[in-house]
């Protein structure tokens, strides 16, 4: 088999793409041929490469979800989320694939929310890079904000606040949380490992 790709670099993005546990299964090999790749560089050979090893890493994936917890690491991050969206905190997974694009995400989300009415006080977000780090590492970054306040130390004061709510919550679902209380830092949570079930449908 001729094959042109790097096969340890697209064999590294399969699994994390896999692993993440965002992506349907069948999505997986479109995502690394079209999108990772220059699918007009690719040869057949290539081709057939990438269709046996997003099939192999997705058939490991399976059988190892076999024997996880009912309750997951990214099933206790989930509730933490799920209480900060409760308490007006925007929370989202994989926003974007920089913290320029979740920041984007946030504003989006912030906007459809009803703006200034919403009542939102902050956010809390990681990217695709970050979920990158988490999948191979078992850390994850979380990005987090007071709010659009123009008052510079009300605004300084409502971060730090929001920062030590997310580590509290993050806290109280079992994971050790890293922050200096410097609102210039992101929050580092130690989930141990990802472990995230793939979409069903």
């Amino acid at each position: 088999m001729a094959l042109t790709l790097d096969t340890e670099d697209t064999r590294q993005r399969i699994h994390d793409l896999v692993w993440s546990g965002f992506h349907h299964d069948a999505d997986v090999e479109w995502m690394i041929t079209d999108e990772y790749l220059d699918p007009d560089e690719l040869t057949s050979d290539d081709r057939v490469w990438v269709k046996a090893e997003t099939a192999r890493a997705c058939a490991a994936k399976h059988a190892a979800e076999a024997e996880w917890p009912a309750q997951t690491e990214y099933d206790r991050l989930e509730t933490a989320f799920a209480q900060l969206r409760e308490e007006k905190i925007i929370a989202l997974h994989r926003a974007g694939n920089t913290l320029a694009d979740g920041q984007d995400d946030v504003r989006d989300a912030w906007r459809a929310a009803g703006r200034d009415a919403s009542g939102i006080v902050g956010c809390c977000f990681y990217h695709a890079q970050d979920l990158e780090r988490a999948v191979r590492t078992g850390r994850l970054h979380l990005a987090f904000s007071g709010g659009l306040i123009p008052e510079i130390a009300r605004r300084e004061a409502n971060t730090v606040a929001v920062g030590q709510r997310i580590a509290a919550l993050l806290q109280g679902v079992g994971f050790a949380v890293h922050w200096s209380g410097n609102i210039d830092e992101r929050i580092e949570v130690d989930l141990g490992q990802w472990r995230k079930r793939g979409p069903s449908a």
